[in-house]
């Protein structure tokens, strides 16, 4: 009978662990009751896969950036609290030991994508990373190059360069900063795409 247990436990285990993974791509959380906490679900990108690969995703991903939010994810930048993913996803691979102002990670895989989380001391989210997926590179963030996103929004009025990254920063409203990064030097006839987006309230990393 024990033996019988074991096992039922186990493949509890392992359910719950698929099911995790599956919300990046088709869960919704319910929302906390609080006015100002706002439920930070993963939901299906509608996108077609044409507009992933051009303009269209780029200014999507721009206009979702004026509310302080990134394809993927219902989290506001600068209002949702970590608390709500962790409630929703778990723990995450990265930085959930972490205390003050840190950033958590957590990477789906199987083409599902990887999002990051910059975190302040009250517990607040206050910057947004999605990473897009590395299975297909055709489609989502990694399909997308600095000169296509020139072309889209136009040359930023801010480039930054952070170690071997290269960073086009845009201002799609007052609280919110959107940013490209990406490679500071590819190899000779290579493009430069688009490694992750990120957008930061910076009046919320305190």
């Amino acid at each position: 009978m024990l033996k019988k247990n074991t096992k039922t436990n186990s493949s509890l285990k392992i359910g719950s662990k698929l099911a995790l993974a599956g919300l990046i791509a088709v869960g919704s959380m319910a929302a906390i009751a609080h006015s100002d906490v706002h439920a930070a679900a993963a939901k299906p990108d509608t996108s077609s896969i044409k507009a992933q690969q051009g303009s269209t995703y780029i200014k999507t991903i721009y206009a979702l950036a004026k509310e302080g939010k990134i394809p993927g994810l219902n989290a506001i930048a600068g209002k949702t609290p970590i608390s709500a993913v962790h409630y929703k996803w778990g723990d995450p691979e990265v930085g959930g030991d972490l205390k003050g102002n840190h950033y958590e990670m957590y990477n789906f895989g199987m083409g599902k994508g990887a999002y990051g989380f910059g975190v302040n001391k009250s517990g607040v989210i206050y910057d947004l990373r999605n990473f897009g997926q590395s299975v297909d590179q055709t489609v989502g963030i990694k399909s997308l190059t600095f000169e296509s996103v020139i072309k889209t929004l136009g040359m930023p009025k801010e480039v930054r360069f952070t170690g071997t990254d290269k960073i086009y920063v845009y201002h799609p409203s007052t609280k919110y900063e959107l940013k490209f990064v990406g490679p500071s030097k590819v190899v000779k006839g290579k493009v430069a795409h688009i490694d992750h987006v990120n957008v930061y309230a910076g009046k919320a990393n305190l």
